[in-house]
């Protein structure tokens, strides 16, 4: 229990479905997925837990029918990146960011980023190194490419930002890891 804020296990995020305040919260770990959106107005709550392939596609197929129907709500577009992106200057984004267990490459290629997402140490054995084109949305935020059901239906988000310390940073499927080379 988190004494600070009186709850057990992880925080939810606050969601908007169709200007409906919900509350939700996803994860993964290799293989492994999980789902769980709550709309308090109309008594619902929708969990699913699987494994395996095509989980993302799974939810947004499933939650999109059962929040209709069970909440009246709407579940909001999946994450993409805009019709025309924009030009992004990668140089300060290239480089290693690293956390327990994984390295994230960045590197630009042909005047567009790419990452090579890699477990590493106690983790090398459980996936092939993710390889990820990254489409422009503003200077920090891309849509990730070439994940699909790992993280999100067609795109994830990838967005880079900077700690008060001056570290660089990138967070991929909500896991941050600090820009090491």
């Amino acid at each position: 229990m988190d004494g600070r804020r009186g709850r057990l296990g992880p925080g939810l995020d606050a969601v908007r479905l169709n200007g409906v305040r919900g509350y939700g919260h996803d994860g993964a770990s290799i293989g492994q997925y999980g789902y769980l959106r709550v709309v308090p107005s109309a008594g619902v709550a929708v969990a699913l837990l699987t494994n395996g392939g095509g989980a993302r596609e799974l939810y947004a197929a499933l939650y999109r029918e059962l929040l209709a129907e069970l909440a009246g709500v709407t579940m909001p577009e999946p994450f993409a990146p805009p019709a025309r992106p924009p030009t992004v200057d990668y140089t300060p984004l290239v480089g290693t960011y690293q956390r327990e267990g994984v390295v994230i490459t960045v590197t630009e290629r042909d005047g567009a980023g790419h990452v090579v997402y890699e477990f590493v140490d106690g983790m090398k054995d459980f996936s092939e190194p993710l390889e990820i084109d990254l489409v422009p949305v503003t200077e920090t935020v891309f849509a990730g490419t070439g994940v699909g059901a790992a993280f999100s239906e067609d795109y994830m988000p990838v967005v880079f930002s900077t700690l008060r310390d001056g570290t660089g940073c990138v967070c991929i499927g909500m896991r941050c890891s600090p820009k090491t080379a």
